[in-house]
């Protein structure tokens, strides 16, 4: 079943977050990533879709802010996008770039083949090769220990 809270507003696939990863998993990657949450909260996430007050890093999401004051669902919606999008998408963008993902062709997927379909691929995309299990964006599998090589995303 494909969980429509995974797609994120930016073109960022949740699924391969490490945050979102670490909440799901659970286990040593939980254990990394609460190191980088704030001690007074606690590490929660359920995707883009499902960001409220009680996610973090909530507070962290400029692009969730902007869209929300324009009335906006996706990126590709603004007409920043068409220019190359806004200072802050270009920033995402660059960083997602690194990983193996690009968030101006997921966003243009989104809108072209709709949510479900990109979700899809991306669920298909970002698995583990050698136990197959839902992998992040980090160097490793933490479900088999596996060393990842980011270009194969």
């Amino acid at each position: 079943m494909i969980n429509k809270n995974l797609v994120g507003r930016c073109g960022h696939y949740c699924g391969a977050c490490s945050i979102y990863r670490a909440c799901e998993d659970g286990g040593e990657l939980l254990e990394v990533m609460r190191k980088s949450c704030p001690p007074e909260r606690n590490l929660h996430c359920r995707g883009c879709q499902t960001v409220d007050e009680t996610c973090w890093p909530y507070n962290h999401c400029k692009i969730r802010e902007c869209l929300d004051a324009k009335g906006l669902k996706f990126c590709y919606e603004c007409d920043e996008f068409e220019k190359g999008g806004c200072e802050e998408w270009k920033r995402l963008a660059e960083g997602h770039a690194k990983i193996g993902m690009d968030l101006r062709e997921n966003l243009l997927l989104i809108k072209s083949e709709g949510v479900e379909k990109w979700l899809e691929k991306q669920d298909k995309k970002w698995k583990c090769p050698s136990c197959g299990k839902p992998v992040s964006e980090e160097e490793k599998c933490y479900q088999c220990g596996a060393l990842l090589h980011q270009s194969s995303h």
